[in-house]
């Protein structure tokens, strides 16, 4: 139950990243060390939810259709640091903002997709589907 329900506060956590780096790189407001914590909150809730995922896999819960959820929010994960960083490391704070802007808005594409991919919904409550 911990790893379903902790997908809401990182669903929560991407969409305050994606409109604060939104607003801080096309209105070229914002300051670096509050884009630096918006995106710590957010890739750090995401790792806790990989974490939890791959306890409840060593667990024993897998079924096919999980491989596709796995490899989805490992790429989700990815894609989050990496943004997180290409945009730390840029020159310009306004271009930062909107290359981490665009790795969120990516990162919950895929987060929505890996959630969709196990036939759950992703504000609600449905059950997986269970594939063998």
């Amino acid at each position: 139950m911990a790893h379903s329900g902790l997908r809401y506060l990182v669903l929560l956590a991407g969409i305050a990243a994606l409109l604060y780096f939104a607003y801080a790189g096309f209105a070229n407001k914002g300051n670096r060390k509050t884009g630096r914590s918006i995106g710590a909150a957010f890739c750090g809730l995401l790792d806790l939810q990989i974490v939890l995922g791959l306890v409840l896999v060593a667990t024993g819960l897998f079924y096919g259709a999980l491989m596709g959820h796995l490899f989805m929010m490992i790429i989700a994960a990815v894609v989050a640091h990496g943004a997180m960083v290409l945009g730390r490391n840029q020159e310009d704070e306004s271009k930062g903002n909107k290359v981490r802007f665009a790795g969120v808005l990516v990162t919950l594409l895929l987060i929505v997709a890996g959630i969709m991919s196990i036939g759950r919904d992703v504000f609600g409550s449905g059950s997986p589907t269970l594939i063998s």
